[in-house]
């Protein structure tokens, strides 16, 4: 078992690294062109594994705020604009002994990783100390989910009008964007030769915007 989630851990180094760049899109944070916002905090890379299928519920917290979610393995998540301590809970939703495995990753490192097999299951991870209490929920919730094409790897870049961030990943991703300075927009990048992104913008659980194309696609905030 041990083996098999430092397997998965591996995998997911080189699947869902992310981290922070300087002039993501623009100065206005929504207007598509080059711009020049600073460079964000190297962010945490969450990451959901284990039995593919299995589904859980999930909390999701830094100490600004928290996400709550449903979901099935894999699901990488980021936090754009995180704020450290930070800390994942999930629970299997089924009473059979999938795995189910958590894990945090940090720049190349991996700072957490718990699993379990359990029927109805849980197990937590966090990242950059202990986190003494789930946060308030996230206010406003702006969500963007990559639901496809599915491992395939991509580049993304993700701003509010003061700070952008790169994300490399595989779907499906969910990036959350604590406390934005503004609208959101996302512009993802999967190469010559990538096929259709399939993305979704979410405010407050309104979907807000959809988004089908590629190999390269741009999700804003209305």
């Amino acid at each position: 078992m041990r083996h098999l989630v430092r397997t998965l851990s591996m995998s997911a180094l080189g699947a869902a690294m992310a981290f922070s760049v300087a002039a993501c899109n623009n100065q206005t944070g929504f207007s598509g062109s080059v711009g020049n916002t600073p460079n964000g905090p190297r962010l945490a890379s969450y990451e959901i594994l284990g039995t593919v299928g299995t589904p859980f519920t999930a909390t999701v917290s830094d100490s600004r705020s928290s996400w709550t979610l449903q979901g099935n393995v894999p699901l990488s998540i980021v936090i754009c604009n995180n704020n450290l301590p930070a800390a994942i809970v999930a629970t299997k939703t089924t009473s059979n002994s999938n795995l189910l495995s958590l894990e945090i990753v940090i720049g190349t490192h991996v700072a957490d990783l718990q699993s379990t097999s359990a029927p109805f299951g849980t197990v937590s991870v966090q990242a950059g100390g202990p986190l003494s209490s789930i946060a308030s929920p996230a206010s406003p919730d702006l969500r963007i989910f990559a639901a496809g094409p599915l491992n395939q790897r991509y580049t993304a870049m993700v701003e509010d009008i003061t700070t952008g961030f790169v994300i490399g990943a595989r779907a499906p991703t969910l990036i959350l964007f604590d406390s934005p300075n503004g609208k959101v927009d996302a512009t993802f990048f999967g190469g010559q030769d990538y096929p259709t992104f399939r993305l979704n913008m979410t405010l407050n659980g309104v979907v807000v915007a959809t988004v089908v194309h590629g190999p390269n696609a741009t999700i804003r905030e209305p």
